[in-house]
C-alpha cells in the first residue's frame, strides 16, 4: 500500500510539472502561429527549470499531494492559486533573465491553458487517489457532546473517504449519561444523542476500550480534547501498542506546550516552554513589512477603491467607511475600517450581535464586497496607524471580548500580539468554526510565530478568498 502510494505521488507530481510546461509551450504555439522562434525556444528551454522548480515549490506549499481528504473546491482553489503565483514567477524570471523572452501574450494565454489542463488532470486523479487510499475505519474518542460533533466533522469534510465506526464515551460532568449502552439518553441534547446512536453505534467507555480496538479494528483513533490527561495517556498507549495511528485534538494547555524546546538539568530532561508572544526583535521587523506592504497595496488598490466607494453610496444611504470599536493588542481600543456592507444603525434594535452568514441586514453591495473580502480593504490604514498587523488574530469588539473572556479566561492570551487583517484561524477555520477552535489557531500562531509563517498564511488567504465557505 505505501508503495502503491509513493508510486502514485511521483507519478502525480511529474504529470503535473509536464502540464506547466506543456501550458507554455501551447501559448507560444497559439502565439506564433504553430511554429516558435529559435530564440524564444532556446531561452525557454534555458530557464525551464527555474519554472519548474518554481512549480513544485507551489504544488507542495498549497497541499496538492495529499490532497484525498479534500473536497473537489479546495483543490480547484488551490489549482487557481499555483497557476496565479506560476504566471507572476513566470513575469519575475522574465525580468530576470534578459534573454528569455516571454511576450505579454503568453504571459496572459499561458495561466488560463495550465489551469484548464490541470483541473481536468487533477479532477481524474483526486477520483483514483480516494479510490487508492479506501474507506478509513476510524474511532472518535470523547465525552458525549465532542465525540458526536468530531464525528460528523470527519465523515461530511473528508467526503465519504473516512468512516466512522463508532464511538468511545467517557462521561460526561455531572452527566446521568450512561455511556456503557447508548440506549438511555439523558433529556439535555437528547435529540442529538439519539441521532448519534442512530448513525454511530456506541462501542463502550473508556474503560473498555481495548476490548472496543479488537472489536472493531480501526485504522485511526480520534482523541477530543476535552477527555482529561490521565485518560488520553491511556488511549494513546492502547493505540501504540497495536500499533494504530492517532490523533489528538489539542487543548489549551497541549498548545502552550508547541514549540517547547528540548532542555535538561543534569541528568533530568525538561522542556522550556516559551511565552504567549512575538519577540521584540520580531515585532520591530514585522512592523516595518506592514507598512511598506500595507502602502504598496493601498496604492494598488486606490482605483477600486473608487469604485467601490461610488457603488456603497449609490446602493443605500449612508458614509461609505464603516467605524467600529475593537480591540488590539493588550485590549488597546481602536476604531477599525470597513467599506459599510450594512444598513444604516443595523444594531439599532438589537444590540451587538455577530453577523449571521445570511444575515438580512446586509446590503446587496455588501454581499458582493464581503464575499470577495474587498470590505476589509480600509483596514490597510488601520495597519498604517499601528492598530493592526497584516497578520494577527482577528480584532474582536469589547463586548464579545468580555463575553468569550467569561467562557474561556485562556481568551486573553489572544491580545499578546497585534490584531491582524488575516490569520492563522482564517486561513484553516470556515466561517462556522466555534470561537474555541479559532483561539486554538490564534494561540498556535502566537507560539509558531516567524515571517516565513507570516507569509505561508499570505499566500493561502488567495485561496480563502476563493472559497465561500471558508473563514472571514
Amino acid at each position: 500500500m505505501q508503495k502503491d502510494k509513493i508510486l502514485f505521488l511521483t507519478g502525480l507530481a511529474l504529470v503535473d510539472l509536464v502540464l506547466i510546461n506543456l501550458g507554455y509551450l501551447l501559448a507560444f504555439l497559439i502565439k506564433f502561429r504553430g511554429h516558435i522562434p529559435e530564440y524564444n525556444l532556446t531561452s525557454y528551454l534555458t530557464t525551464w527549470p527555474w519554472l519548474t522548480a518554481t512549480a513544485l515549490v507551489l504544488f507542495y506549499f498549497y497541499k496538492l499531494y495529499g490532497s484525498y481528504r479534500w473536497r473537489w473546491a479546495e483543490v480547484f482553489a488551490s489549482l487557481i492559486c499555483v497557476v496565479f503565483f506560476q504566471a507572476l514567477a513566470g513575469m519575475a524570471l522574465s525580468f530576470l533573465f534578459r534573454g528569455f523572452t516571454f511576450p505579454r501574450s503568453v504571459l496572459l494565454a499561458a495561466p488560463f491553458i495550465q489551469l484548464a489542463l490541470l483541473s481536468l488532470w487533477r479532477r481524474a486523479a483526486w477520483h483514483l487517489e480516494r479510490g487508492l487510499q479506501g474507506t478509513r475505519r476510524v474511532v472518535v474518542v470523547g465525552q458525549p457532546l465532542e465525540a458526536v460533533a468530531l464525528a460528523e466533522k470527519l465523515e461530511s469534510a473528508a467526503g465519504g473517504v473516512i468512516k466512522v465506526s463508532g464511538l468511545v464515551l467517557g462521561a460526561q460532568p455531572d452527566s446521568d449519561y450512561p455511556v456503557s449502552d447508548g440506549h438511555e439518553l439523558r433529556e439535555e441534547g437528547g435529540e442529538c444523542f439519539s441521532f448519534a446512536v442512530n448513525r454511530w453505534p456506541m462501542l463502550g467507555g473508556l474503560p473498555e476500550f481495548c476490548q472496543c480496538l479488537d472489536a472493531v479494528e480501526p485504522d485511526q483513533v480520534f482523541i477530543c480534547s476535552n477527555l482529561s490527561q490521565e485518560h488520553k495517556a491511556r488511549v494513546i498507549d492502547a493505540c501504540v501498542a497495536k500499533d494504530i495511528k492517532v490523533f489528538l485534538v489539542p487543548d489549551l494547555y497541549e498548545i502552550m506546550l508547541t514549540q517547547a524546546r528540548l532542555d535538561q538539568v543534569d541528568d533530568v530532561p525538561i522542556f522550556a516552554v516559551g511565552c504567549l508572544k512575538i519577540p521584540e526583535g520580531s515585532m520591530i521587523l514585522k512592523r516595518l513589512i506592514d507598512i511598506s506592504l500595507s502602502f504598496i497595496a493601498l496604492v494598488a488598490a486606490a482605483p477600486l477603491c473608487i469604485l467601490v466607494g461610488i457603488a456603497v453610496k449609490l446602493d443605500s444611504p449612508g458614509p461609505v467607511l464603516y467605524r467600529q470599536k475593537r480591540l488590539t493588542m493588550q485590549e488597546k481600543p481602536f476604531y477599525l475600517f470597513k467599506f459599510r456592507t450594512m444598513v444604516v444603525n443595523a444594531e439599532r434594535e438589537s444590540g451587538p450581535v455577530l453577523a449571521l452568514e445570511n444575515d438580512p441586514r446586509v446590503t446587496r453591495v455588501g454581499r458582493l464586497l464581503r464575499a470577495a473580502r474587498i470590505d476589509e480593504i480600509p483596514q490597510l490604514l488601520n495597519v498604517l496607524k499601528g492598530d493592526m498587523s497584516i497578520v494577527g488574530p482577528r480584532p474582536e469588539r469589547p463586548f464579545f471580548v468580555n463575553e468569550l473572556v467569561k467562557q474561556t479566561p485562556e481568551y486573553v492570551y489572544r491580545m499578546n500580539v497585534k490584531s491582524g487583517i488575516t490569520g492563522l484561524a482564517q486561513i484553516a477555520g470556515r466561517y462556522s468554526t466555534s470561537p474555541e477552535n479559532k483561539l486554538k489557531y490564534d494561540l498556535l500562531y502566537t507560539k509558531s510565530y516567524s515571517l516565513a509563517r507570516d507569509l505561508a498564511i499570505l499566500l493561502q488567504t488567495v485561496k480563502v478568498i476563493l472559497m465561500k465557505d471558508r473563514a472571514s
